[in-house]
Protein backbone atom coordinates (compact mmCIF):
# COMPACT_ATOMS: atom_id res chain seq x y z
CA UNK A 1 0.00 0.00 0.00
CA UNK A 2 2.79 2.23 0.75
CA UNK A 3 4.08 1.85 -2.63
CA UNK A 4 1.09 2.23 -4.79
CA UNK A 5 0.66 5.85 -2.44
CA UNK A 6 3.96 6.83 -3.37
CA UNK A 7 3.28 5.86 -7.12
CA UNK A 8 0.10 7.94 -6.98
CA UNK A 9 1.85 11.11 -5.41
CA UNK A 10 4.40 10.46 -8.12
CA UNK A 11 2.18 10.21 -10.96
CA UNK A 12 -0.02 13.68 -9.52
CA UNK A 13 3.18 15.42 -9.52
CA UNK A 14 4.36 14.22 -13.30
CA UNK A 15 0.97 15.63 -14.65
CA UNK A 16 0.76 18.43 -12.63
CA UNK A 17 4.62 20.09 -13.76
CA UNK A 18 3.60 18.50 -17.27
CA UNK A 19 0.44 20.39 -17.60
CA UNK A 20 2.11 23.76 -16.30
CA UNK A 21 4.42 23.34 -19.28
CA UNK A 22 6.46 20.94 -18.29
CA UNK A 23 8.29 22.54 -15.70
CA UNK A 24 8.23 22.15 -11.69
CA UNK A 25 7.36 25.28 -9.30
CA UNK A 26 11.48 26.50 -8.47
CA UNK A 27 12.95 28.82 -7.05
CA UNK A 28 15.99 29.61 -9.41
CA UNK A 29 15.07 32.04 -12.39
CA UNK A 30 15.99 29.46 -15.24
CA UNK A 31 15.96 26.02 -15.01
CA UNK A 32 18.10 23.66 -16.97
CA UNK A 33 16.76 21.23 -19.18
CA UNK A 34 18.12 17.66 -18.47
CA UNK A 35 20.13 15.60 -21.49
CA UNK A 36 18.27 12.17 -22.51
CA UNK A 37 20.67 10.01 -24.32
CA UNK A 38 20.11 7.50 -27.05
CA UNK A 39 21.48 3.74 -26.94
CA UNK A 40 24.14 5.32 -29.31
CA UNK A 41 24.99 8.75 -27.04
CA UNK A 42 25.41 7.13 -23.95
CA UNK A 43 28.54 4.52 -24.48
CA UNK A 44 29.85 7.45 -26.19
CA UNK A 45 29.77 9.51 -23.42
CA UNK A 46 31.29 6.72 -21.15
CA UNK A 47 34.30 5.84 -23.83
CA UNK A 48 35.05 9.42 -23.34
CA UNK A 49 35.31 9.04 -19.71
CA UNK A 50 36.95 6.13 -19.97
CA UNK A 51 34.60 4.48 -18.44
CA UNK A 52 34.69 0.46 -19.85
CA UNK A 53 31.57 -0.91 -21.32
CA UNK A 54 31.21 -4.71 -21.78
CA UNK A 55 28.49 -7.15 -24.47
CA UNK A 56 25.99 -9.16 -22.78
CA UNK A 57 23.85 -9.44 -25.71
CA UNK A 58 23.63 -5.45 -25.59
CA UNK A 59 25.91 -2.75 -24.56
CA UNK A 60 26.31 -2.06 -20.53
CA UNK A 61 28.38 0.01 -18.54
CA UNK A 62 31.13 -2.21 -16.93
CA UNK A 63 31.73 -1.00 -13.76
CA UNK A 64 32.81 -4.14 -12.05
CA UNK A 65 36.41 -3.85 -13.91
CA UNK A 66 39.35 -4.84 -12.39
CA UNK A 67 40.59 -1.07 -12.03
CA UNK A 68 37.30 -0.56 -9.99
CA UNK A 69 36.97 -0.64 -6.22
CA UNK A 70 33.78 -2.34 -4.73
CA UNK A 71 31.04 -1.68 -1.96
CA UNK A 72 28.10 -3.86 -1.77
CA UNK A 73 25.08 -1.82 -0.61
CA UNK A 74 22.20 -3.32 0.61
CA UNK A 75 18.97 -3.05 -1.39
CA UNK A 76 16.19 -2.73 0.59
CA UNK A 77 12.53 -4.25 0.56
CA UNK A 78 10.62 -1.54 2.03
CA UNK A 79 9.26 1.34 -0.66
CA UNK A 80 10.49 4.29 1.89
CA UNK A 81 13.89 2.95 2.38
CA UNK A 82 14.31 2.64 -1.31
CA UNK A 83 13.84 6.47 -1.69
CA UNK A 84 16.60 6.73 0.98
CA UNK A 85 18.60 4.94 -0.89
CA UNK A 86 17.91 6.60 -3.89
CA UNK A 87 19.24 9.94 -2.56
CA UNK A 88 22.26 8.51 -1.11
CA UNK A 89 23.04 6.76 -4.48
CA UNK A 90 22.85 9.97 -6.04
CA UNK A 91 25.08 12.11 -3.41
CA UNK A 92 27.84 9.32 -3.88
CA UNK A 93 27.95 10.18 -7.58
CA UNK A 94 26.87 13.82 -7.74
CA UNK A 95 29.45 16.33 -6.64
CA UNK A 96 31.01 16.54 -10.36
CA UNK A 97 29.11 18.73 -13.65
CA UNK A 98 27.27 16.34 -14.35
CA UNK A 99 25.76 12.97 -14.16
CA UNK A 100 24.76 9.99 -16.12
CA UNK A 101 21.70 7.84 -15.06
CA UNK A 102 21.31 5.14 -17.39
CA UNK A 103 18.18 2.75 -16.94
CA UNK A 104 18.63 -0.37 -18.50
CA UNK A 105 16.89 -4.02 -17.98
CA UNK A 106 13.23 -2.48 -17.22
CA UNK A 107 10.99 -5.32 -18.24
CA UNK A 108 11.73 -8.19 -16.25
CA UNK A 109 9.11 -7.77 -14.20
CA UNK A 110 6.35 -6.23 -15.67
CA UNK A 111 3.79 -6.59 -12.82
CA UNK A 112 5.61 -4.33 -10.67
CA UNK A 113 5.99 -1.18 -12.69
CA UNK A 114 3.74 0.90 -14.29
CA UNK A 115 5.50 2.55 -17.55
CA UNK A 116 2.75 5.34 -17.98
CA UNK A 117 3.66 6.91 -14.84
CA UNK A 118 7.29 7.27 -16.01
CA UNK A 119 6.58 8.09 -19.31
CA UNK A 120 4.41 11.10 -18.34
CA UNK A 121 7.53 11.96 -15.71
CA UNK A 122 9.69 12.14 -18.78
CA UNK A 123 7.23 14.22 -20.45
CA UNK A 124 7.08 17.05 -17.82
CA UNK A 125 10.81 17.22 -18.38
CA UNK A 126 10.79 17.69 -22.11
CA UNK A 127 11.15 13.97 -23.12
CA UNK A 128 8.55 12.64 -25.20
CA UNK A 129 10.75 10.04 -26.92
CA UNK A 130 10.03 6.54 -25.24
CA UNK A 131 12.63 4.93 -22.43
CA UNK A 132 14.08 2.41 -25.25
CA UNK A 133 15.22 4.98 -27.63
CA UNK A 134 17.02 7.31 -25.00
CA UNK A 135 17.81 5.48 -21.82
CA UNK A 136 20.34 7.87 -20.39
CA UNK A 137 19.68 10.71 -18.27
CA UNK A 138 21.96 13.42 -17.75
CA UNK A 139 21.56 15.10 -14.75
CA UNK A 140 23.42 17.92 -12.86
CA UNK A 141 23.87 18.87 -9.06
CA UNK A 142 20.80 21.74 -10.00
CA UNK A 143 18.04 18.96 -10.63
CA UNK A 144 19.06 16.30 -7.20
CA UNK A 145 15.04 15.44 -6.79
CA UNK A 146 14.44 15.02 -10.44
CA UNK A 147 17.52 12.51 -10.45
CA UNK A 148 16.51 10.87 -6.92
CA UNK A 149 12.96 10.58 -8.80
CA UNK A 150 14.81 8.35 -11.68
CA UNK A 151 16.03 6.88 -9.03
CA UNK A 152 13.82 5.72 -7.23
CA UNK A 153 10.93 5.04 -9.69
CA UNK A 154 13.94 2.35 -11.20
CA UNK A 155 14.18 1.00 -7.52
CA UNK A 156 10.58 1.35 -6.91
CA UNK A 157 9.38 -0.63 -10.31
CA UNK A 158 12.73 -3.17 -9.66
CA UNK A 159 14.68 -2.18 -12.72
CA UNK A 160 18.42 -1.93 -13.13
CA UNK A 161 19.69 1.31 -13.35
CA UNK A 162 23.87 2.97 -13.36
CA UNK A 163 24.75 5.79 -11.45
CA UNK A 164 28.16 7.44 -12.89
CA UNK A 165 29.94 10.39 -12.27
CA UNK A 166 31.29 13.05 -14.96
CA UNK A 167 34.68 11.85 -14.70
CA UNK A 168 34.17 8.44 -14.50
CA UNK A 169 35.77 8.06 -10.86
CA UNK A 170 32.62 7.28 -9.12
CA UNK A 171 29.20 4.76 -10.38
CA UNK A 172 26.68 2.97 -8.46
CA UNK A 173 24.58 -0.07 -10.11
CA UNK A 174 21.61 -2.02 -8.61
CA UNK A 175 19.83 -4.67 -10.46
CA UNK A 176 16.39 -5.88 -10.92
CA UNK A 177 17.85 -9.15 -8.96
CA UNK A 178 17.72 -6.85 -6.14
CA UNK A 179 20.88 -6.27 -4.96
CA UNK A 180 23.09 -2.82 -5.17
CA UNK A 181 27.16 -1.71 -4.88
CA UNK A 182 29.11 1.41 -5.44
CA UNK A 183 32.47 1.36 -7.35
CA UNK A 184 34.80 3.49 -7.05
CA UNK A 185 38.65 4.12 -8.62
CA UNK A 186 39.73 5.11 -5.46
CA UNK A 187 40.34 2.52 -3.29
CA UNK A 188 39.82 4.59 -0.33
CA UNK A 189 36.48 6.45 -1.65
CA UNK A 190 34.80 3.05 -2.14
CA UNK A 191 36.68 1.69 1.56
CA UNK A 192 34.94 4.74 3.21
CA UNK A 193 31.57 3.98 1.61
CA UNK A 194 31.63 0.38 2.96
CA UNK A 195 32.78 1.75 6.33
CA UNK A 196 29.69 3.57 5.98
CA UNK A 197 26.67 0.73 5.01
CA UNK A 198 28.34 -1.21 8.24
CA UNK A 199 27.38 2.02 9.81
CA UNK A 200 23.39 3.41 8.77
CA UNK A 201 23.77 6.48 10.87
CA UNK A 202 26.21 7.57 8.84
CA UNK A 203 24.80 6.88 5.42
CA UNK A 204 22.50 9.85 5.11
CA UNK A 205 25.83 12.28 5.17
CA UNK A 206 28.76 10.28 2.86
CA UNK A 207 32.08 12.24 3.33
CA UNK A 208 33.61 10.76 -0.29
Amino acid sequence: MRTFDLMKKFLLFATLTAASGGSAPSHQTTKHVMRFLTPTEWPRWCTDRNIPLRDVGWIRPDIRAEHLHIADLKYPADSGAKVSLARYLFSLVAKEEETLLLVDDWAVWPSSQHMPLFTRFRESLGERRPLIEAPGHLVTPSETDDAVSIISTALLFIWDCYGISASGRDAFYFSHDEYCYFASRDVDVAATVQKEEASPADAATPNV
